[in-house]
């Protein structure tokens, strides 16, 4: 490992049976059965779980070290350094979309709040044109508070109805695809980072092991 030095590349594919596809990452998880965490055994059994549990962990560590590595080979690494950038790129990717959703988010709620106060102003229009017989000092207690809204975000031509509505609509539709792509980007992390721990534990449990081969061909 020492000697090797991986190019800094972000994004990794997946290897198909006829070999490497496209350079990108694609924006969905890979599907499979999910990579899980190895148990550390030792750790198990010090705290008083039986054989029966050591059994059970060590099929499961088994199943796990295999499904690591096939996941490991199918995105193309080839070095623990490359998995570590590839954890890296993916959180950042998770981290600016989580951004992104927060502050469409935001807009979403400041045009709904505008639709709130656009519709209530409306419909104290006849109140405040003197149409209404039996004035309301409810409405005009709204309608004020309206006016205060507009004034204070520099509204000074109120938005058609129709088209803000449309407009909201437009908004949850981008919040509905970029949260998909989040809920996606954030998988592929959660996949990436259970296999760059999954490979750190057995470089971990392989380490003395080498050591002692050392050792004896010394």
């Amino acid at each position: 490992r020492a000697a090797e030095k991986p190019a800094a590349i972000p994004e990794y594919p997946r290897h198909g049976k006829t070999g490497i596809q496209p350079t990108k990452v694609p924006q969905t998880a890979p599907k499979q059965d999910g990579v899980q965490r190895l148990v550390d055994i030792e750790q198990k059994m010090a705290e008083g779980k039986g054989r029966g549990y050591e059994r059970w962990a060590t099929m499961h560590n088994l199943k796990q070290m295999a499904a690591t590595l096939n996941v490991y080979q199918e995105y193309g690494f080839t070095s623990p350094e490359q998995l570590e950038a590839a954890v890296d790129t993916a959180y950042q990717e998770m981290r600016q979309t989580s951004g992104e959703l927060k502050a469409l988010e935001t807009k979403l709620q400041g045009k709904k709040k505008l639709q709130r106060q656009v519709l209530a102003y409306a419909q104290t229009k006849a109140a405040r044109d003197g149409l209404r017989a039996q004035k309301s000092e409810k409405d005009f207690i709204i309608a004020e508070a309206a006016a205060r809204y507009f004034k204070a975000h520099g509204i000074t031509k109120l938005p058609a109805r129709k088209a803000l509505q449309a407009e909201i609509e437009q908004l949850i539709s981008e919040k509905d695809g970029l949260y998909n792509t989040y809920h996606e980007q954030k998988q592929r992390f959660k996949e990436l980072q259970t296999v760059k721990r999954n490979i750190d534990q057995i470089l971990r449990r392989e380490e003395p092991h080498r050591r002692k081969e050392q050792s004896h061909e010394r």
